[in-house]
């Protein structure tokens, strides 16, 4: 009877034991699937090309449990420098492109830079999307208006006005060539083909993993319910 009722309690250690690890498991892969759902992207203004005067950053940031966002300018070849927040702790959500922040880039010396977007969640997480390539030229010349010259006119020679035939060649229409796509600047360099199918594979992964741990709770959840069973019974008397 001894050894039955150190059984009992060993079954129903293992079964609390598998039980935490599925409830841990599961609330792990919830905090990484929110990690992965973090998103936002600059969509305006281009990068590689200069920038003067005041320029609108239009692009998105959005969480399921989206908080609010921040906007900050990076010194390209020193992120230990001071960042120059252009908007903290803005309640909007950007599901669509908006103007996330406005950049007076004539308060910034002329060089390049970063835009840094950090989103937050509705738990107090956040994660850092950094778009490098902008260049701040406001000390570039302007150019100045060539003045056109006014066109001289001949006086017409006098004489017989002889009449020549014109001969008009016709050629054939030429295809004109469509203009080209212009690819919209995103947070990686991956095609979408690519992104796809790696996020298809990570959702399998999880999807499997999350039902791992489902089953550890349910078989720890049996070992417990096995032992209560037993032990009411022996406290009965009928064993």
């Amino acid at each position: 009877m001894r050894c039955l009722g150190t059984a009992l309690q060993k079954a129903a250690r293992w079964g609390i034991g598998l039980m935490l690890i599925g409830l841990l498991g599961l609330w792990g892969l919830d905090r990484a699937r929110a990690q992965g759902d973090f998103q936002a992207q600059v969509i305006s203004p281009p990068r590689n090309q200069p920038l003067w005067g005041t320029v609108d950053i239009v692009g998105i940031a959005t969480h399921p449990s989206f908080a609010k966002y921040d906007v900050a300018i990076l010194d390209a070849h020193d992120f230990t420098k001071e960042w120059r927040w252009l908007v903290q702790g803005r309640p909007v959500r950007a599901d669509a492109p908006t103007v996330l922040a406005t950049w007076d880039t004539r308060l910034f010396p002329d060089g390049e830079y970063v835009i840094l977007i950090r989103v937050w969640d509705q738990g107090g997480g956040h994660r850092d999307f950094l778009f490098p390539g902008y260049r701040v030229a406001n000390a570039q010349p302007t150019p100045t208006p060539t003045a056109a010259i006014a066109p001289t006119i001949e006086p017409e020679p006098t004489g017989t006005l002889v009449l020549t035939p014109t001969i008009r060649v016709e050629l054939p229409p030429t295809a004109t060539p469509g203009p080209t796509p212009t690819p919209v600047p995103g947070t990686g360099s991956a095609p979408t083909r690519n992104r796809l199918g790696f996020e298809a594979i990570l959702g399998s992964f999880l999807a499997g993993v999350r039902w791992t741990f489902i089953l550890f709770g349910i078989w720890g959840s049996l070992l417990v319910l096995r032992w209560s069973w037993r032990r009411w019974r022996h406290r009965g008397g009928r064993i």
